[in-house]
């Protein structure tokens, strides 16, 4: 196959529509969150308020949660969109390293975003109704919050390697890639770890980054090794269709939590609109239709 020359046609070709698709609409979601600032209540404050007024507590509650849910789902699009970038220009370099160290980026990246963010549509969705009397402060006698949905958001921000003896809550450590890419493999991304092992073949050094710039040849009692006449362009085509159906499914694993929360987020009247996400078709997905559901109850 010739490599295919435009961007759109490069992830088309290599990561499946949606991914064409999705590139194109994110410089118009950047600009149309950035406008977006957070203001979060120091604890001490808010704890005072739980015991003063439950139903204000309530409210400043789940409407940060839903400014943390939004900043987290703004991050990860740009960390996405920056890799993708970077992919980008290492195919049209015809970087074969290149290619695969920002594959490899692309991957943690839609791992860690998976592990944090991946059920955060299926939380939001249901309890959309109840989150949104939470905000108004409507009359109640029940407190309703959410520590797994915190402790997920705080572990996107915040999640990173500790440094010896440091003093931070447990949801602050960053866990091996193992178990960010096991949530992969549990979302559907069987082949994940085979996949990231190829990848780490050659961002680290080893034989396969030796190997790849010669041909082996036998020559009577003799083996006669040449330089390879094999282009990074083709190293880069096979690669990429080979495991183009997996690429397929680390995008939407990676990109759909973020998308999908900011198109349930259009909801709350104090969060900006992005009409750019309407141009994204979530409605041939089945798990949005699900979701759906949820929101027109």
């Amino acid at each position: 196959m010739a490599t295919p020359r435009t961007r759109d046609a490069i992830l088309s070709a290599y990561f499946g529509s949606m991914a064409a698709s999705i590139w194109k609409l994110l410089p118009s979601i950047d600009v149309e969150a950035s406008r977006q600032n957070y203001t979060f209540m120091d604890m001490d404050v808010f704890n005072d308020l739980i015991r003063q007024n439950p139903e204000r507590a309530q409210a400043i509650y789940w409407r940060e949660m839903t400014l943390r849910i939004h900043l987290a789902c703004c991050a990860s699009l740009l960390r996405h969109a920056d890799w993708l970038d970077t992919l980008l220009l290492a195919i049209e370099h015809e970087n074969f390293f290149g290619t695969l160290a920002a594959c490899r980026g692309l991957l943690e990246s839609a791992a860690d975003t998976f592990y944090s963010l991946g059920a955060v549509p299926k939380t939001l969705a249901p309890n959309l109704a109840l989150i949104r009397a939470r905000i108004k402060e409507k009359p109640t006698d029940t407190i309703f919050l959410s520590k797994e949905l915190e402790d997920a958001l705080i572990h996107f921000s915040h999640g990173r390697k500790l440094r010896r003896n440091e003093a931070a809550e447990p949801v602050h450590a960053a866990k091996q890639m193992r178990e960010y890419l096991d949530s992969l493999k549990r979302g559907g991304v069987s082949d994940v770890h085979d996949y990231y092992s190829e990848l780490c073949s050659i961002a680290h050094p080893s034989a396969e980054t030796v190997m790849l710039w010669f041909e082996a040849e036998k020559d009577g009692d003799q083996v006669v090794w040449r330089r390879s006449s094999d282009k990074h362009s083709a190293r880069i085509d096979r690669f990429l269709l080979g495991w183009r159906e997996t690429n397929e499914l680390v995008v939407t694993a990676g990109f759909m939590p973020a998308l999908m929360s900011l198109r349930i987020l259009h909801k709350l009247d104090f969060l900006p609109k992005i009409p750019s996400l309407r141009l994204l078709p979530l409605e041939k997905m089945p798990a949005w239709k699900e979701l759906e559901r949820h929101l027109r109850r």
